[in-house]
């Protein structure tokens, strides 16, 4: 059975015996191994958004009443939203779904749902709910609910990306990967949108792409397999980084060990923009703690514009018309003055042509 409660250290130490101690390194260095046989991949991560409710009932329907594991599920949902997905999963299939709390003692054989507008990120035995900053333009999001797993869980650790739109989940994936851990995604020809399991196929080497009917099946049988640990060297060092960022526990001291100061600005809160390269991957991190993928990142960049635009457009159309306005309460002596205005006014509603033009077409 899987193990329960705080769980077994992904890296035991070995003590060697003192003088009084009967034990030798030996039997010391097998209890090691045996601890380490007895670590299974039992701790699931899941990341769902557009038409990932049913996909989810579906998936979690499938499982046993006797499957082990614990389950950490993320959703994308408005922040005034009331999350009735534990309620919804508790009804699909055996094992009881509870919404997340910070501090919450992890249980086994139970889901664990991320409310909306805060993240849920894995520590080892509990949980930690937090408001920290938007990443990929959503919170929850799914990236951080994996790195945090990867780092505290290792090889235990199963990541499971599912239908949605653009791609939260896959720098997850990628850290989960890194730290040892197994990779799942939906097979996008059945997802109801694609676009998320595409991107966390185009950008990981997945160890297993299967139809929701076959995942339950896959997770049982891991639940059941040992897990060796990857040494801690392995583990890239931004992956704590980051997790520290959605804590607010960094700021921009700690940005040269992400990566390269870009050219960019944060549209969230335009402040400067690292480029974070993930073997080929490049994300952006600002030290604020605004994180984006590349379509995340393009997405927030268009509405941004769009917003400049319209109060470009607000600022010249008020404008126009305020020299419209003056230029009719000119004396009749202040002929001159009154064309000057009249003709500025034309410019400045060229302008606002242009504008509308802009915002009317699809380049944002």
């Amino acid at each position: 059975m899987p193990q329960t409660g705080t769980g077994i250290a992904l890296n035991p130490r070995v003590n060697f015996p003192d003088a009084h101690s009967t034990a030798t390194v030996a039997d010391q260095l097998d209890e090691t191994e045996a601890a380490a046989a007895a670590i299974t991949r039992d701790i699931v991560t899941i990341g769902a958004s557009a038409g990932g409710v049913e996909t989810l009932r579906r998936l979690v329907g499938a499982l046993p009443q006797t499957y082990g594991g614990a389950i950490f599920v993320v959703v994308h949902v408005g922040a005034e939203s009331r999350s009735e997905l534990p309620a919804i999963l508790s009804r699909a299939g055996p094992l009881p779904a509870v919404l997340a709390q910070d501090g919450m003692t992890i249980r086994h054989g139970h889901i664990h749902v991320a409310p909306p507008d805060f993240h849920l990120l894995v520590q080892p035995s509990r949980l930690v709910v937090v408001h920290g900053p938007r990443e990929n333009r959503h919170r929850p999001a799914i990236d951080p609910l994996f790195r945090s797993a990867a780092w505290a869980y290792g090889p235990r650790v199963v990541g499971i990306v599912l239908s949605g739109s653009l791609d939260d989940g896959t720098a997850g994936l990628w850290a989960i990967k890194s730290c040892g851990g197994t990779t799942v995604v939906q097979e996008p020809n059945e997802a109801l949108y694609p676009e998320m399991p595409s991107n966390a196929l185009m950008h990981n080497r997945v160890d297993h792409r299967l139809l929701v009917n076959e995942i339950a099946p896959l997770l049982v049988r891991l639940a059941g397999e040992p897990a060796r640990a990857p040494p801690p060297q392995d583990r890239p060092a931004s992956v704590r980084d980051e997790i520290e960022f959605t804590r607010l526990n960094r700021d921009m001291h700690t940005m040269g060990n992400l990566g390269m100061l870009s050219p960019f600005t944060c549209p969230t809160c335009r402040g400067a923009l690292w480029e974070i390269n993930e073997a080929g991957h490049l994300r952006y991190r600002c030290h604020t703690g605004h994180a984006f993928s590349q379509a995340s990142l393009l997405l927030e960049q268009g509405t941004a514009a769009e917003e400049s635009l319209y109060a470009a457009l607000r600022t010249v159309e008020e404008k126009a018309g305020a020299l419209r306005r003056l230029a009719q309460n000119l004396p009749g002596r202040s002929q001159d003055v009154r064309a000057d205005y009249e003709k500025r006014a034309v410019d400045l509603e060229s302008i606002a042509d242009v504008l509308r033009g802009l915002l009317a077409g699809e380049a944002l």
